[in-house]
């Protein structure tokens, strides 16, 4: 192929290909072993764990593949991992010292023996995405994609051995740790020799100088994405506080399974377009807003029809599939849809980082998060039901997504004008 995004989208995607059928043969017998209610806890768990990874290290991680040099990127993975460490300590003395107190706010009760949990999570799936990044870096797609298919398998299988043995929301949770934290020795393998040579000859005058000069990325990036994440995490979290761990389950399947069949695409095609766009913007091509425009469309004319199908036919196969514990799922699938497609489309494109505009990420997404915040308050004071807060949270953010759309086109505009 001489298209080189297509090329890394056909390698990375058909690993990924392979890993989500692994996941679709697997969850209709995770969901016979565990019951809605089970699954809504895992739903909270990941939610507030994804909250705290946006932040774990201070989002350096984006700025891998940016330095010309290989030296640079480096000292820029060491300062990563040396800041993931250091958070996941305070987490754990916070969690050690006020993990009680927590759990009664957020609802994770049911986690007070395994706090320790949360630590693992955060440590293990931050080095993963840490490491993802350097390997977008060197341009390696066929590594990443061995890594999906393993993550997939042990995920899944961890899961339903753990169920058999009634391990409950713990067995659940652990095979989902240990599905997203596998394949960081296999990325690991190459670049680690190097970065204990590099820190043999440790320069934190260069370190600092490297830290300061991509400062955008902790001043803005890092509030941008932990603003970003908490709107995506609020469904979750209030469904969960005011529908109880049952409707959360039904709504978590319902997402996973309207995001699984574009999720593949997206995410290969989400890897692929930042080394693409990364070497595009280090050259100062006009080609980085053709690249731009031409990957949203094919992104949108692909994603939207398969979304809104799923969304159609999910209640009546949703019973067959998961079983009949599961038959209410469907009810949030077509208000889902809207807010899936511009996920799907602009998420996977954004990068107003790497043009240089972290404060337009920053305050789009805390307009978002705003907007998603009162749409709740007012579901809440009015006592709407769950679909329709669920449909005014989607019909919120596809507006919000179509704004990210035009602001990413004129910061490209901006750069390419400089």
């Amino acid at each position: 192929l001489s298209d080189p995004l297509l090329k890394g989208i056909v390698i990375i995607g058909s690993g990924t290909a392979v890993a989500q059928m692994l996941g679709i043969i697997f969850i209709p017998i995770i969901t016979r072993i565990y019951p809605p209610e089970i699954y809504g806890t895992l739903a909270v768990f990941s939610s507030l764990l994804s909250i705290l990874i946006v932040a774990s290290s201070f989002r350096y991680e984006l700025t891998l593949p940016l330095p010309e040099k290989d030296e640079d990127a480096e000292y820029l993975l060491v300062l990563s991992f040396f800041i993931v460490f250091i958070l996941t300590i305070i987490f754990f003395v916070v969690l050690a010292v006020s993990g009680d107190f927590l759990a009664g706010i957020f609802h994770f009760e049911f986690l007070k023996p395994y706090y320790w949990l949360f630590c693992l999570g955060f440590f293990g799936i931050s080095i993963y995405q840490i490491l993802t990044y350097w390997t977008l870096r060197s341009k390696n797609y066929v590594i990443i994609t061995q890594t999906r298919i393993a993550q997939s398998f042990s995920s899944s299988v961890s899961k339903i051995v753990l169920g058999i043995l009634a391990f409950g929301s713990f067995g659940l949770i652990c095979g989902d740790i240990i599905g997203r934290m596998v394949g960081i020795g296999t990325l690991g393998r190459t670049i680690l020799p190097k970065i204990w040579q590099t820190i043999h000859n440790f320069d934190m005058n260069k370190l600092k100088t490297l830290a300061y000069e991509y400062r955008k990325f902790p001043l803005f990036s890092m509030p941008a994405s932990f603003i970003n994440e908490i709107s995506l995490q609020v469904p979750t979290l209030f469904i969960s506080a005011i529908f109880g761990f049952q409707v959360v389950g039904l709504y978590a399947l319902t997402y996973s399974m309207l995001v699984l069949p574009v999720s593949l695409v997206a995410t290969s095609m989400s890897q692929v377009y930042i080394g693409e766009s990364s070497e595009l913007f280090r050259k100062r091509s006009e080609e980085i807003l053709t690249l731009y425009q031409k990957t949203t469309k094919k992104l949108f004319l692909f994603g939207a029809p398969l979304i809104f199908t799923g969304a159609i036919i999910s209640p009546l196969v949703f019973p067959i599939i998961f079983g009949s514990a599961w038959k209410d799922a469907g009810m949030f699938s077509v208000p889902l849809s809207f807010m899936v497609i511009g996920q799907f489309v602009i998420s996977t494109t954004d990068r107003l980082e790497l043009y240089g505009f972290n404060h337009w990420e920053l305050a789009w997404n805390i307009s978002r998060t705003l907007f998603v915040l009162a749409g709740f308050y007012l579901s809440y004071v009015y006592s709407l039901s769950a679909v329709s807060t669920v449909l005014i949270f989607s019909l919120i953010l596809t507006v919000m997504y179509a704004i990210n759309y035009i602001l990413n086109i004129k910061a490209i505009m901006h750069v390419l004008k400089k």
